[in-house]
């Protein structure tokens, strides 16, 4: 066998101090794998998305949500350095010492304790005496009602005399009617035989006016009679003349 190196025997134009041509494998190539590659860029890119979301997304709401503010997560108050101002009397009191967790350098003096309370003796029972009872009261008793009762009526006299009975003065006749007919009603047995007499008369300036009369008495004392019944029944009246 040659001497010669492997890749001189394909090479034997090669002049000294000349590099060599190596073969190209792909198979020996350094670094990741395109697919390695494309999926940490894939990875990389959805880390970012989901920072960019959960930065923006308190700015992010419906269009039927209300607008939400959100404060500064920064204090609203910051002591100055120097504050001046007046001194204010008793502002270095112990209570504060000891609200920041120091020991006081001063003792303060309790109050003294309330007073035992006062003892208050029993007083002497009070002997009770018997009660007298009330008599009883008995109610007045109601007055009973008498019970009335209408005298009895009787017709008087009839006759064909001139005295009559007023007992209504209307504007029209058929009011006297209706009148006579209540009058028959209530007093059937008093006007028994006796008869209706309505007379017109003419009072100038107060218009014309319908009497009614109760006719056919006998007598001046059988119209008295009758107008004393008829107003004891509550129907007025008054006798006169035709």
């Amino acid at each position: 066998m040659s001497d010669t190196p492997p890749h001189e025997e394909f090479s034997p134009h090669l002049q000294a101090g000349e590099d060599v041509l190596q073969p190209y494998d792909a198979r020996e190539r350094e670094g990741l794998p395109p697919m390695i590659k494309l999926a940490l860029v894939a990875i990389g890119l959805l880390v970012i998305a989901f920072i960019v979301m959960k930065l923006y997304q308190p700015g992010v709401r419906d269009r039927s949500d209300p607008p939400r503010i959100t404060a500064d997560n920064t204090p609203f108050k910051i002591p100055p350095k120097d504050a001046g101002g007046t001194q204010t009397p008793n502002q270095d009191k112990v209570v504060f010492d000891v609200m920041d967790g120091q020991s006081p350098t001063t003792e303060a003096d309790p109050k003294p304790l309330p007073e035992d309370p006062i003892k208050i003796e029993a007083p002497d029972p009070v002997e009770l005496k018997p009660v007298e009872p009330v008599p009883e009261v008995k109610p007045d008793p109601v007055p009973q009602r008498p019970v009335v009762t209408r005298p009895t009526v009787t017709a008087p006299a009839s006759g064909n005399s001139d005295w009559v009975v007023q007992v209504a003065s209307v504007r029209a006749e058929s009011d006297a009617a209706n009148i006579w007919s209540r009058i028959q009603q209530k007093f059937p047995t008093l006007v028994s035989g006796a008869s209706s007499d309505v007379k017109r008369v003419d009072l100038g300036d107060k218009g014309i006016y319908y009497r009614l009369r109760v006719a056919g008495l006998a007598d001046k004392s059988a119209a008295q009679s009758m107008c004393t019944s008829l107003k004891a029944g509550g129907q007025d009246c008054l006798v006169t003349k035709k």
